[in-house]
């Protein structure tokens, strides 16, 4: 009996072989954009992890401090509400780290160290920084000579990826609702197809379950249909990803999982809706 419902479910899909393909289109690009906007956040929350742990500010002090100042700048700055850990980079230090980066000893021609000594401050990992305002709380500390924030570039690009994941999740919504209208209606064109097997069903004494399992049925293939080419799609764009972008791109077996029980649910709600009215009454 189960086995010819399953037929059933078929045969109608070859019967409605347009509507088939449009409903598993749509439906397939509402869960790519989902799975899009999931991928766009685990690599935001990867790329935000890793680029917080190499943020720093560095503090350039002007010249001519004794030991006492250079400790009290340390402890002002080890102070502020964002502020991990400091590092003094004396002047000596400055030195060595220019020479070793370019290759040129300046210490040949001058007779004098024109570098700053400075502070190294690593910023708090798990919460949002304003940069802004913590280098104007750094430049007012007596002795600072300067603030820079390097990686204020960084900070741009993750205000746009995030911005692009609330776009690409809003796109993603709106293409499933549309492909839960396309498979109600799809389902639709077929109970229209088949009205007269409906009503010869109900004449001869089929059950309910047996008129609308093969449209339940149905809407559940499609839905599956779309979960196995976006999730192979989604695996894909995952090794090449790892590959040739992002290596520590975390694994998304929780993804593959929500979309392998979103296509199947959606199809089976529009099934379910599309053939709802369907009764036993003659």
């Amino acid at each position: 009996m189960i086995l010819f419902l399953i037929k059933e479910a078929v045969r109608s899909n070859r019967r409605a072989k347009l509507s088939f393909l449009f409903s598993l289109t749509s439906n397939t690009l509402g869960l790519v954009l989902i799975a899009v906007s999931l991928l766009t956040v685990r690599i935001s929350h990867s790329i935000e992890s890793f680029l917080k742990n190499q943020f720093e500010i560095q503090v350039y002090l002007t010249d001519g401090l004794t030991a006492n100042e250079y400790e009290n700048i340390n402890g002002e700055l080890g102070n502020l509400r964002d502020v991990e850990s400091v590092e003094f980079i004396s002047k000596e230090k400055a030195a060595e780290q220019f020479v070793k980066e370019t290759g040129e000893d300046f210490r040949k021609i001058l007779d004098y160290n024109p570098l700053p000594a400075s502070f190294v401050v690593k910023t708090s990992v798990g919460r949002e920084i304003n940069f802004p305002v913590l280098l104007k709380r750094i430049q007012q500390i007596k002795n600072v000579d300067e603030a820079v924030f390097p990686n204020a570039i960084y900070q741009k690009m993750l205000f746009y990826l995030k911005n692009f994941q609330k776009y690409i999740t809003i796109l993603g919504v709106v293409l499933l609702i549309v492909a839960f209208y396309v498979i109600y209606a799809t389902i639709r064109l077929i109970i229209e197809s088949r009205k007269d097997e409906i009503e010869t069903m109900k004449l001869v004494g089929g059950s309910l379950l047996t008129i609308k399992f093969p449209l339940l049925l149905n809407g559940i293939i499609i839905g599956t249909l779309s979960s196995g080419i976006t999730v192979s799609l989604l695996y894909l764009s995952g090794i090449f990803i790892k590959k040739y972008l992002f290596f520590s791109l975390p694994t998304n077996y929780d993804t593959i999982l929500i979309l392998f029980l979103v296509g199947p649910g959606l199809g089976f709600l529009s099934s379910l809706l599309a053939s709802w009215k369907i009764t036993l009454k003659l």
